[in-house]
């Protein structure tokens, strides 16, 4: 019996023990773990967010993604909200020559949530061996957060051209991570969806007496 490759260590949910063990001590190329490490910085992010969804839920895409930018830099990330990458990417993590590409959208459906990932996939990232990892976050008002990423999902599957595979959604993080091949250079794209849910409706006594 063979033991767990490298790419079923990669696709653990990030906390789990095992996989930081090791990609602390280095498993994986360099870029591999820069990209762990920026998508962990980023789900602290969301943490943040939807632990004070009143303060947040009324701000638009750009606000939200320049946020979701400062809080990167205030981790120690080189992170840029809006640069130039073959059109205007709307978040850009760099560590040297070591890029990893954000696409933002507010969520207005299936549809729309594709929309980013084509533009993610087939517009800004050059998808070489420095560029070929990035993040689809979806800003959502909407109930059931982990529904709406099986949603979009699944539309992904259905309307993309590229054969799309994705790991297992993660109950843990509420995210998933697919991987198909980049059209410009044959190098395998893996894209990490980042849900951001700002559903919020209290219904103990004192929301109900506000309401009223």
């Amino acid at each position: 019996m063979t033991g767990p490759t490298l790419a079923d260590i990669m696709s653990l949910s990030e906390d789990n023990e095992v996989k930081r063990t090791l990609l602390n001590q280095g498993i994986g190329s360099d870029y591999d773990v820069f990209c762990e490490n920026v998508e962990s910085a980023i789900l602290e992010g969301i943490a943040h967010m939807e632990a004070m969804k009143p303060q947040f839920k009324g701000l638009g895409e750009d606000p939200l993604t320049g946020i979701l930018s400062f809080g990167l830099q205030m981790k120690g990330f080189s992170s840029d909200h809006d640069n130039y990458r073959n059109g205007h990417c709307d978040l850009l993590v760099k560590s040297g020559r070591y890029e990893w590409y954000g696409e933002a959208k507010l969520d207005k459906g299936p549809g729309y949530v594709l929309e980013g990932f084509r533009q993610l996939c087939d517009r800004y990232a050059p998808g070489n061996g420095y560029t070929c990892r990035g993040g689809l976050i979806v800003y959502s008002a909407k109930r059931n957060k982990l529904r709406l990423l099986d949603v979009w999902v699944k539309r992904i599957q259905k309307s993309y051209e590229v054969v799309t595979n994705f790991s297992p959604l993660c109950k843990v993080t509420l995210t998933a991570k697919s991987s198909h091949i980049h059209p410009a250079t044959g190098l395998d794209f893996k894209v990490r969806h980042f849900p951001i849910s700002f559903y919020h409706r209290p219904t103990d006594k004192s929301a109900r007496s506000r309401k009223n």
